[in-house]
């Protein structure tokens, strides 16, 4: 049997499995706040965001191609991608072979490429413009919050956290907020108790039992309900994963892996309404064709069986996922077989039934920036449409002024 302190050090060793921003001492309320998920259920009608990171500066140009332009095999030497080789979408613009795995959602309605998305003033910096992506301003002050964090903390209810970060990577700024910290997990095996686990997890909760109950801001009472909470988040999440066999072949890759477990969320019902991943490795200086068409496989891999699947659960017109990177490559490519940073590119939707398969227009590629493509649609817009008429939050609280929709659903 374990004594008090064996006990604390135990509950400890349960609650250190769920990786959380924000400073100590709440984490402990946080943590039982969000174990306590398990027991707690969705409206079916509630909508969910999930969002795909390239962290990099994807090559958008050879995302969609504007094979209908010269100038794209003008400026591309070496890494022009042959029109009969692409899949085209209409006249002018294609997508990368790479992506064959998405034809499927395209013809079935469920895809789309909004086209020309950036902001005035581009900002060549990986850091700085992914921090424009994720804050949605100019950062000023020393603590910025994200614009996902800002809608969590409009949308959380019940102490219960709606936001979810899945991967080993450090969390991302947009998912930063004022009341509300995102749940990082590594992977659903951080809810999970392992067998060797179960029978402290027992001692633990049979001690906690037979304790006087402490004060109700006391660590003990943290614990307590962090173990009652976790054991019943590892049930159910166990029972989902081995009995939900929903019939979706997932690729072996890191990014599939993800998807396939924000989907088993989903299917378990889980409150929570914004999940954020992300697929690294889009800086391609040199040597850009290998390594970026397998870096688009395994993105257009993940996001088919994703969508798939949530097809299968008849989940799909409520969960809509975002694809962005933190800004294009540059038109001509350079001495070293790559691309380099650029401005405007592509995000990518697919979920719901969507509207149409392009959205805006492709830019002029004899209208260029410095070398680059000028943006046509602010991505503030696609995040005022997302926040306002996806998530059902006010984006012009988060975004600091009003901007235009667009018609996306």
């Amino acid at each position: 049997m374990l004594n008090r302190r064996q006990f604390v050090n135990a509950g400890l060793g349960t609650v250190a499995a769920i990786s959380l921003s924000g400073p100590l001492p709440n984490v402990l309320a946080r943590t039982a706040h969000t174990a306590r998920i398990a027991g707690l259920n969705r409206s079916a009608g509630e909508k969910i965001l999930v969002v795909i990171q390239l962290s990099g500066g994807n090559d958008g140009i050879n995302t969609l191609v504007p094979y209908g332009d010269d100038e794209y095999y003008k400026n591309r030497f070496t890494l022009a991608i042959p029109r009969e080789q692409l899949l085209t979408i209409d006249d002018h613009a294609g997508m990368n072979p790479a992506l064959r795995p998405m034809q499927t959602l395209l013809d079935d309605g469920r895809m789309s490429f909004v086209q020309g998305v950036g902001y005035p003033h581009p900002n060549r910096s990986h850091f700085e413009s992914m921090d424009l992506w994720h804050t949605a301003h100019r950062i000023a002050g020393t603590r910025p919050l994200g614009w996902l964090g800002q809608a969590s903390d409009q949308i959380a209810t019940d102490g219960v956290l709606p936001a979810l970060h899945l991967g080993g990577e450090v969390q991302p700024l947009a998912l930063r907020a004022d009341r509300v910290p995102a749940t990082s997990v590594v992977s659903l095996d951080s809810f999970r108790f392992r067998a060797a686990g179960k029978a402290a997890a027992r001692e633990v909760l049979e001690l906690s039992n037979g304790l006087s109950r402490p004060s109700a801001n006391s660590l003990l009472t943290h614990l307590q309900s962090t173990t009652q909470a976790s054991t019943d988040a590892s049930r159910r999440l166990a029972a989902v994963t081995q009995a939900a066999d929903r019939g979706v072949r997932y690729p072996e890759t890191g990014l599939a892996g993800k998807l396939r477990q924000i989907a088993d969320l989903i299917a378990a019902d889980l409150p929570a309404r914004i999940f954020y991943v992300t697929l690294d490795g889009f800086d391609t200086h040199a040597n850009q064709s290998s390594a970026h068409t397998s870096l688009l496989a395994e993105w257009a891999g993940a996001v088919q069986a994703f969508i798939s699947d949530l097809v299968a659960q008849s989940s799909a017109d409520r969960v809509m996922l975002m694809t962005f990177s933190e800004f294009g490559r540059r038109l001509k490519e350079n001495a070293s077989g790559g691309t380099d940073h650029g401005a405007a590119s592509v995000v990518q939707l697919a979920g719901p039934k969507l509207l149409q398969p392009l959205v805006g227009r492709y830019p002029d590629l004899n209208d260029l920036d410095q070398g680059d493509l000028k943006f046509g649609i602010d991505y503030r817009q696609l995040y005022a449409t997302l926040l306002d008429e996806w998530l059902g939050v006010d984006s012009e609280a988060i975004l600091g002024g009003r901007f235009s929709p667009l018609k996306l659903v």
